[in-house]
């Protein structure tokens, strides 16, 4: 196994997705059930400069007047942005990822990761990891399909014996063969879903294998200092932060400091965040019919509250607010805003 390696490196270089240059060495992942476009414009104000909403099935995707009007449509203001499809048929994916490059989409992401049991039954997600030549096939009628910057989600493996491994690889390097704009690769298998470590080491390997490919690293980035110390470590061209940043756009502007070897951003006063989660909340309930935006929200507010010196308690009022009301007025009384 090649060793991480050590990079002494002051500034970021941003990172490149085809045509799309960012000046930061991060995005939002796409995240079912979270990244909508609440989520994504909170993300963009703290200096975020891509996101990406939650994956969109292929079958649906087809129909653009779904997507369209969803809450996967996207607004004037979010680009670059990026559309993720997963499917199982080539015909389909190649289909659906012309839909989403004519919704406006800057580039179309392949999700190969998804652990999901339900998923991998439908042969969806994770589950071709361990057919790599379907997977590769799905990745070519794709890039032949569109004019814009295609990448692939992946997952470090279907599982960590040899021939899932060997398929890791083929499947990373037959898409560099062919062009492959961006590879995001968690470093857990499909088998390990979210248990046990991330192994960061596969992606310093995979860094070095392919070193004219975009590789992003993904996988237990909750902090600032962790995103940097991963990218030192394994050299990799950037992070993908997805439950990190539930209920916490803060992890935003602090790796960028960081990462440009400044001074961290003062963290966010008691009020501060009141103001935060009240926006967002308000924005979620713009979008989302009758009292479902309540529901949606009380797993933003989990994360939220972490940054509450009495987390706990706060935790107790949030979750217990079965209307805008009494939700807004536990805001209040926790963080006197509202």
């Amino acid at each position: 196994m090649i060793q991480p390696i050590e990079t002494t490196e002051a500034k970021p270089k941003g990172l490149k997705i085809g045509n799309i240059q960012l000046d930061v060495p991060f995005i939002q992942a796409a995240l079912s059930g979270y990244s909508d476009r609440a989520m994504r414009q909170l993300a963009r104000e703290f200096g975020c400069p891509l996101t990406l909403p939650g994956v969109m099935l292929d079958t649906t995707t087809v129909n653009p007047t779904v997507i369209r009007k969803g809450i996967n449509a996207i607004g004037d203001d979010e680009h670059p942005i990026g559309g993720q499809i997963m499917g199982s048929t080539a015909d389909v994916m190649a289909e659906a990822a012309k839909v989403i490059e004519s919704l406006g989409y800057d580039f179309v992401d392949l999700n190969f990761a998804c652990p999901v049991p339900k998923v991998l039954r439908r042969c969806r997600g994770g589950h071709l990891m361990s057919h790599p030549d379907e997977l590769i096939e799905i990745f070519q009628r794709v890039r032949d399909a569109v004019k814009c910057p295609v990448a692939m989600k992946l997952r470090a493996g279907f599982d960590r014996n040899d021939e899932d491994m060997e398929h890791f690889w083929k499947i990373c390097e037959m898409a560099a063969d062919r062009g492959v704009d961006m590879l995001a690769v968690h470093g857990r298998t499909v088998i390990q879903r979210y248990k046990s470590f991330p192994d960061w080491s596969i992606l310093a390997e995979l860094k070095q294998r392919l070193p004219n490919t975009t590789i992003i690293g993904s996988g237990n980035l909750f902090s600032s200092k962790v995103i940097a110390q991963k990218l030192k470590q394994t050299g990799v061209d950037g992070a993908l932060i997805a439950r990190g940043a539930i209920g916490n756009p803060w992890i935003f502007p602090e790796t960028k400091a960081l990462m440009n070897d400044e001074p961290a951003p003062t963290p966010p006063t008691v009020e501060e965040q009141g103001d935060v989660i009240l926006r967002h909340f308000n924005m979620m309930a713009e979008d989302y019919y009758g009292g479902k935006a309540i529901g949606m929200f009380r797993k933003f507010s989990v994360r939220y509250c972490r940054r509450h010196p009495e987390k706990n308690k706060v935790q107790v009022d949030l979750m217990a607010a079965e209307s805008a009301d009494e939700l807004r007025a536990a805001i209040k009384k926790w963080y006197g805003v509202g």
